[in-house]
């Protein structure tokens, strides 16, 4: 409603990547005439003259509508501008790839409204389609099922790998639904699985980014190749994609490896930065990280590089096992070169909203693990 109203007022609508209070203090301070529309009293009020307004959205095509940050997961968030004919034209886009011949879902969405994927599944989508939105963002997993039940059938689940796995591993039990859909990071064939089993639905996984919005769908159980968008054009480059598209204000290169498998068919290779050679040995850390978040008793985890070492690392939550657990696992799935070193259990990762982790935020809990470890190891020399 926030957005609809500023648009048609003729105004942008600033889509942070997090809402950490430092974050908006910075924006605040950034866009010193933006406004907040809170019902939070921590912020100052802000008024403005009200005017009525009826009938459907006039707005310009060049009207810019939005600007959206991408997560910062590999460095500083960037801003993207989104004008009306963009936001417009990939809503439609996004109806016809994943919804089809539906003539109706009632959708509710556990990731926040103001990242890309959120606002694509959960405002727009809405705007352009037949489809209603729940008003909750629940997170623990009785609050989602509580919540879906509380939407009339046909009902669908807008969610993150993360969180659905979180999810899958609580045990509670879901009503109906006619189908999951997620994005934000890779899924993996096991957990795709497991949902659908546990759940009986149909799992869409879904590749897009804030630059591009959403580019392709698939269903992992069933198909190791992604369904592009009709609206896009896809080239091949050494370091990612380029992707073109009417309604893009120009070509975007993203950082995706694909390898093309007929019009608008690929199999995704990884993300460029994503890509290591250790030891001469060649690998996907998506592809580790994977194979660690599948073991059994593994609630959370990430293998990272740090940037101090060719080795990788890693931290864990598996409250029931220890690192010699962990490591006799990835023995038999990963590279020995793969094999992290060392690997801190931890009660909990520092995860955004939509279940990612920038690389900043891994770096600073990594070293104050570092840190304690050498005050542990100087402590007992001492004694």
């Amino acid at each position: 409603l926030g957005f609809c109203a500023a648009a048609i007022a003729g105004q942008c609508t600033l889509m942070p990547p997090n809402r950490l209070p430092l974050t908006l203090k910075k924006m605040l301070e950034e866009y010193e005439d933006c406004y907040v529309l809170e019902d939070n009293e921590q912020w100052p009020s802000s008024t403005r003259d009200a005017a009525t307004y009826g009938g459907a959205l006039q707005i310009s095509a060049d009207q810019l509508c939005a600007i959206a940050f991408t997560s910062g997961s590999t460095g500083v968030p960037k801003a993207n501008l989104k004008y009306w004919r963009t936001l417009r034209a990939g809503a439609k886009s996004n109806a016809k790839l994943l919804l089809g011949k539906s003539n109706a879902v009632n959708v509710l969405a556990t990731v926040p409204p103001q990242h890309m994927w959120g606002m694509e599944m959960s405002i727009l989508l809405p705007l352009f389609a037949n489809v209603a939105v729940s008003h909750r963002m629940p997170f623990f997993p009785q609050d989602i099922a509580d919540s879906l039940a509380a939407l009339p059938k046909p009902r669908a689940l807008v969610s993150s790998p993360a969180h659905l796995n979180a999810l899958l591993k609580s045990g509670v039990a879901l009503p109906d639904l006619s189908g999951i859909f997620t994005a934000t990071a890779p899924l993996s064939v096991p957990l795709a699985r497991d949902l659908e089993a546990c759940f009986s639905t149909v799992v869409t996984d879904v590749l897009g980014s804030t630059e591009t919005g959403v580019l392709a769908a698939r269903n992992p159980s069933r198909d190791a190749h992604w369904q592009a968008s009709d609206s896009f054009e896809l080239v091949k480059q050494k370091t990612g994609t380029i992707v073109r598209a009417e309604h893009l204000p120009g070509d975007v290169l993203i950082p995706d490896l694909i390898d093309p498998a007929g019009k608008n068919r690929f199999r995704w290779i990884g993300r460029h930065q994503d890509m290591i050679n250790i030891a001469g040995k060649r690998g996907s850390l998506a592809d580790v990280n994977q194979r660690l978040t599948a073991m059994p008793g593994v609630t959370d985890g990430v293998i990272f590089r740090p940037e101090t070492s060719e080795r990788l690392a890693a931290m864990v939550v598996a409250p029931e096992l220890s690192v010699a657990d962990i490591l006799d696992y990835l023995k038999l799935h990963v590279e020995p070169v793969f094999l992290p070193r060392p690997v801190y259990l931890v009660p909990e990762l520092p995860r955004q909203e939509t279940g990612k982790l920038t690389r900043k935020t891994i770096l600073e809990m990594f070293a104050r693990l570092c840190a304690a470890r050498k005050q542990a190891e100087a402590t007992r020399s001492d004694t």
